[in-house]
């Protein structure tokens, strides 16, 4: 008997349109996406009832609430990265008829887009579906390396149930979907290069969460609750002047952008336009080159501005659902 295999794990999406009821399997429906890991996993409570009966034994068990949370890894691919920056900051605005350009935002009142996902483990003949699943968070570290840029995606949902066959024999791919290299990447601060930085951590966080408080006569969530943005990060960089000291020192506010090009058809950025440094010294652990670290938030955004912006230019003309 075979056993099952990541590497022949497909994981097929789709927008959901209904809470509850997951999108119908049929072919060329669904978009297959490339991951590194996937974590999103159902989960039940089991407790013994604590009744007594004169003895030591435990009471019976009981099957509690069911829950369904969890992360995914996936390449920064130039196509494929739209769907998930979608499902957490809301369809794009696009320009441009090839190469396109979309441009993703926070919103000050948001909706939440849902997903149906799909795990078909097709060494083995398992299938299972996943329903009404909110993106929940985003994070990204930027360093110069020679490995491919990676972004894990937070997400929480409803569901998942066991499928006899899988949700789309043929599913669509974002055939080209050039991924940038670590390396590739560049950052500025007040549009200038700042020397020495050697890492940049950037966490999105939507603040959704499935609601298994209001009574729905069901052991799964009611709803996927909104909540409130937030956002921040890391820094890290080498000891060359006081210029991140001061800015941390000071409570200057100031804008970030982290950008990853591969030519003029392919490129992604993301921009913070107001954060602040928290305050911290210069640590010396030894003889050798001395590093400084920083926390970093993001702002309320002013009139007019964003909290967050990402800017993806590709060939790929919406973030539709497949046909």
């Amino acid at each position: 008997m075979p056993n099952a295999r990541g590497d022949q794990a497909k994981l097929l999406a789709r927008r959901q349109s209904t809470f509850g009821a997951a999108e119908a399997a049929a072919d060329g429906a669904f978009y297959t996406l490339p991951y590194y890991t996937y974590n999103v996993s159902p989960t039940g409570e089991l407790a013994n009832d604590e009744a007594i009966y004169g003895d030591a034994f435990p009471g019976e068990v009981v099957q509690g609430l069911r829950n369904l949370a969890g992360s995914f890894e996936v390449p920064m691919g130039l196509d494929s990265i739209g769907w998930h920056l979608s499902q957490i900051l809301g369809l794009p605005t696009t320009t441009g008829t090839g190469p396109y350009v979309h441009t993703f935002a926070a919103a000050a009142q948001p909706s939440i887009l849902l997903a149906t996902h799909g795990i078909s483990h097709r060494g083995v003949g398992q299938h299972f579906t996943q329903d009404t699943l909110a993106t929940t968070g985003m994070e990204v570290t930027a360093q110069k390396n020679g490995t491919r840029q990676r972004v894990t995606f937070n997400a929480t949902g409803r569901e998942e149930k066991k499928a006899g066959a899988t949700l789309d024999a043929t599913p669509v791919e974002y055939a080209a979907d050039p991924v940038p290299v670590g390396f590739q990447g560049s950052l500025s601060l007040d549009g200038s290069e700042v020397a020495g930085v050697t890492s940049v951590g950037l966490t999105l966080n939507t603040g959704r969460e499935a609601d298994q408080e209001t009574m729905n006569g069901a052991a799964t969530a009611a709803e996927i609750s909104d909540g409130v943005w937030d956002l921040g990060g890391t820094f890290g960089a080498r000891f060359r002047d006081a210029r991140l000291y001061d800015l941390a020192d000071a409570g200057t506010a100031f804008a970030l952008t982290l950008a990853w090009q591969i030519s003029a058809n392919y490129n992604l950025s993301i921009n913070v336009p107001s954060l602040l440094l928290e305050r911290t010294g210069v640590p010396i652990t030894g003889r050798g080159l001395i590093s400084q670290s920083y926390n970093w938030r993001a702002n309320r955004p002013a009139t007019g501005a964003e909290l967050i912006e990402v800017t993806l230019t590709n060939a790929t003309e919406n973030y539709a659902n497949a046909s």
